[in-house]
């Protein structure tokens, strides 16, 4: 007879009490809508995970997999996502303020709607085709002062974001579908788009 598996009340007293839930398999569950806000998840299992409108607020996230997770309208202001896998992730209306991303895997997530001011873009996989079969989205999300540095944005999808301050430093822009006119307030040393 096998242990039983700690249900979604034990595994939240856990992360409240510890506040560390670091490499544990939580694919599939439900946190919607749950505070969960400077919680570690480095290297948790998070694949498929609802967690529409939870509270991530500095939660650390790093190395997370967050593949197919929904993340919409979720709070991940000043998030560390660095190196997650966030992979056909809808993250559609969700605050990622100062959030940092750096080395993330973002192919076909969807950040439309979604407030990206001061948030981090290092060296993240986002070009399509990507292994999710879709490109990735920021329609009509605010980049406001964002910082894409060293990244490929082939076939991603930025009509309607804001762009006031984004620095883009050796961005791949070429073949990004984008106004060029939205680059106007941009701040870039990136390739011609």
């Amino acid at each position: 007879m096998g242990i039983a598996e700690p249900s979604k009340t034990e595994i939240l007293q856990r992360a409240r009490d510890t506040q560390d839930l670091s490499g544990e398999d939580l694919a599939g569950i439900d946190f919607s809508g749950e505070n969960l806000s400077t919680i570690d998840f480095s290297g948790a299992n998070l694949k498929g995970a609802n967690l529409k409108n939870a509270n991530l607020q500095e939660a650390r996230l790093h190395e997370a997999n967050l593949e197919g997770a929904n993340l919409s309208g979720a709070n991940l202001r000043r998030a560390y996502l660095v190196a997650a896998n966030l992979l056909s992730a809808n993250l559609e209306g969700a605050n990622l303020e100062g959030a940092f991303l750096s080395g993330a895997t973002i192919g076909g997530a969807i950040f439309d709607k979604t407030n990206l001011k001061k948030a981090q873009f290092g060296v993240v996989e986002a070009a399509f085709p990507n292994p999710s079969g879709r490109a990735t989205s920021f329609r009509d999300a605010d980049l406001t002062d964002a910082v894409f540095n060293s990244t490929d944005l082939k076939g991603v999808d930025l009509r309607g974001a804001t762009l006031k301050n984004t620095y883009l430093y050796e961005a791949k822009l070429r073949n990004a579908i984008v106004d060029k006119e939205q680059f106007k307030d941009a701040i870039t040393m990136a390739e011609t788009y």
